[in-house]
């Protein structure tokens, strides 16, 4: 995500103007209708047609997915939550609501929840492209986006959308375009690792329509993808490294964790290893080949999630031990369900405008320098971007949300995308926020002991309105479950 041609795309209006005082559009109405959602129940479905050029306002018309799950309680507050997913692209937002209406039940009681699937994801104009073979397991195992499967999805693309009218900030004008026709006048934001980098992007262009904004694993603009994920990575792999060499099972069990993964990485840095792994979906097995590229993406995705993050440390010893069948089929699991999934052509058009042009040449090989996960993902995103069209973005763009809007931040302790630095930048320009990190917490807190104090205190936040007066002295009890030692 070498150069390709740089495409204009005619936003006279937004480069001319400070985003900070965009005006809202006069607002359509919404009819919503009765539905059913899969592990929720009742809920109220709808569409909104909204020109794919919103600058010129003319030509293709494209359909925005709206899902809102109303409000449970007696008493309904106005202004509703709003959920942006992440990725770019990774899931559409009304596929995330099962999930999000179960961990903000409480929220819910008194404001509706909604999901609009964001221009390129999910029933909103989806920009899918197919990267991989379901019926070769190596196919998992090679680049990050295929080349040639990039030069076949974007004509095909390119039959039915403008690939460079998919930025984020068109979207969040779509966003405002929904709030506006659905009638609430100010709403409250809720984003995790790219959703934050909408909901900042939304604070900025429509402040006053904000009531608190609560951001999971902050992804400001001006953190250009991938160029840092080395870096953010290597701390939060160290980290873990040294949590379990202070946890008493797992030192016992893997008393030489730091110089087994030392060893593993040198062995994958001499070749690729063969691998008899099971096939996806399948009791088959077959003979793969696993790169130090792949191997090293693997454990950066297991470092996600806390869950996996406890089993990091088995898998390493087990491929130190010679045996790379888990950290292969590891491997294969996150290639089909994060980089495999969602909407990539949407991934693309955002990444290649507002991440790769950004990065200046040799600043992210530096960066990646005598780390585990090495440059492979700037160099492979770069060559992907040759292909694709690119858009302008507003000269505004990159720079900080200034903000006196009530923000409530969230990071994990070993976050290895967005680490605790990336909260600590952004609250400098947001002065009524307020930003925890959470200890053992990776890019989400699932797994954790007592990570429901986290969920209730985004609810003590959105309720109050404020961070003044939030109990926060619950985040302290927060601890890991201990490592896995074996599967």
């Amino acid at each position: 995500m070498t150069k390709a041609k740089i495409a204009i795309l005619v936003l006279a209006l937004s480069l001319q103007t400070s985003s900070a005082v965009r005006q809202t559009p006069a607002a359509k109405t919404i009819t919503l209708k009765d539905c059913e959602i899969q592990g929720v129940g009742k809920a109220k479905c709808g569409t909104l047609e909204v020109y794919e050029n919103r600058a010129t306002k003319k030509g293709r018309m494209i359909s925005l997915n709206i899902l809102v799950l109303p409000a449970t309680g007696q008493k309904r507050e106005p202004d509703p939550l709003v959920y942006f997913a992440g990725g770019p692209g990774s899931a559409a937002a009304s596929e995330d609501a099962p999930g999000i209406a179960q961990e903000f039940a409480k929220i819910r009681e008194h404001r509706d929840l909604l999901f609009v699937d964001q221009r390129g994801t999910g029933k909103s104009h989806p920009l899918n492209c197919e990267f991989y073979n379901p019926a070769d397991p190596q196919s998992y195992l090679g680049y990050f986006f295929p080349l040639e499967d990039v030069r076949k999805c974007r004509p095909q693309l390119e039959a039915v959308a403008d690939l460079k009218l998919y930025t984020t900030t068109i979207a969040m004008d779509d966003m405002d375009e929904v709030r506006a026709a659905l009638g609430y006048e100010q709403v409250n934001l809720f984003g995790g690792s790219y959703g934050t980098r909408a909901a900042l992007t939304y604070l900025k262009r429509y402040p006053k329509r904000v009531r608190t904004a609560t951001l999971q694993g902050v992804a400001p603009t001006n953190s250009h993808m991938p160029s840092d994920f080395p870096i953010n990575n290597e701390r939060a792999l160290q980290g873990v490294i040294a949590e379990c060499a202070a946890d008493e099972a797992c030192n016992k069990a893997f008393p030489n964790l730091k110089e087994e993964a030392k060893a593993v990485l040198a062995q994958l840095i001499k070749g690729p290893v063969e691998v008899e792994v099971r096939k996806p979906n399948s009791t088959e097995r077959a003979k793969v080949k696993l790169s130090r590229d792949l191997a090293a993406e693997a454990i950066r995705y297991m470092l996600y999630s806390p869950v996996p993050t406890s089993r990091m440390p088995l898998v390493i010893h087990l491929a130190a031990q010679g045996n790379f069948v888990p950290l292969a089929e590891t491997a294969i699991h996150y290639r089909i369900h994060i980089v495999g999934s969602g909407g990539n052509g949407m991934y693309l058009s955002i990444t290649c405008a507002e991440d790769l042009p950004w990065i200046k040449p040799g600043e992210g090989e530096l960066m990646a320098t005598n780390t585990f996960l090495g440059d492979y993902r700037l160099r492979q995103q770069r060559e992907a971007c040759a292909l694709w069209p690119r858009a302008e973005i507003e000269r505004d763009y990159h720079e900080p949300v200034r903000s006196d809007v009530p923000v409530l931040m969230l990071t994990g302790e070993w976050d290895p995308v967005t680490p605790p630095s990336n909260g600590d930048a952004v609250a400098k320009t947001l002065t009524n926020s307020m930003h925890i990190v959470v200890p053992h917490g990776a890019h989400s807190f699932g797994g954790l002991e007592n990570a429901g104090c986290i969920l209730n205190i985004v609810t003590d936040f959105v309720e109050r309105g404020t961070t003044k007066g939030i109990d926060t002295g619950c985040v302290k009890t927060i601890r890991r479950r201990g490592f896995a030692l074996k599967f």
